[in-house]
């Protein structure tokens, strides 16, 4: 793990699994997160899955110990991604969210970080500054808050990118 950086690797059209086959194989620690999907084909309806990110997947490794230039020959593998002959690492802490929101069948799901019972600061506004318990989340990105005010307990509605959550 010290000095290991994630890459992506260019796979061939719908090969992605084949590319993460053969690159375990060699060694390579991989990632290739799916989404559900719901295919129509002759009146039927047919839930699957797919890659998130088709034509790519993600290998770990330290390019400085790893033979890196093997994964350009990998069968299902068109390339890494680079820069001219050096291999460009994506910021650390992307992929390793990604891992985190990941099930263990490998499917991708996001948790809202918004969550009733949280309390949140409001950053514009009449009520700038002032604490708020999300009471529910409402459709079109809009919150329902529990605020302390003049003595009492008001509802506020308002818009996600108006609030910060409080640690």
């Amino acid at each position: 793990m010290e000095g290991e950086l994630w890459f992506a690797a260019m796979t061939q059209p719908q090969r992605e699994s084949v590319a993460v086959d053969n690159l375990r194989r060699q060694g390579f620690h991989t990632f290739s997160p799916l989404e559900k999907v719901v295919r129509r084909h002759a009146r039927k309806t047919i839930a699957t899955t797919a890659p998130v990110f088709r034509g790519y997947v993600f290998v770990r490794m330290d390019p400085m110990r790893a033979r890196w230039r093997s994964i350009n020959g990998t069968l299902g593998v068109r390339s890494l991604v680079a820069n001219g002959a050096t291999p460009l690492p994506i910021k650390p802490g992307v992929v390793e969210t990604l891992v985190a929101s990941t099930n263990d069948e490998g499917i991708l799901e996001f948790i809202d970080p918004l969550q009733p019972g949280m309390i949140v600061r409001l950053r514009a506004g009449p009520f700038a500054d002032e604490l708020g318990v999300i009471e529910r989340l409402d459709g079109g990105g809009r919150l329902v808050l529990l605020m302390s005010l003049m003595s009492g307990k008001v509802r506020a509605g308002v818009s996600r990118d108006m609030v910060l959550k409080v640690a």
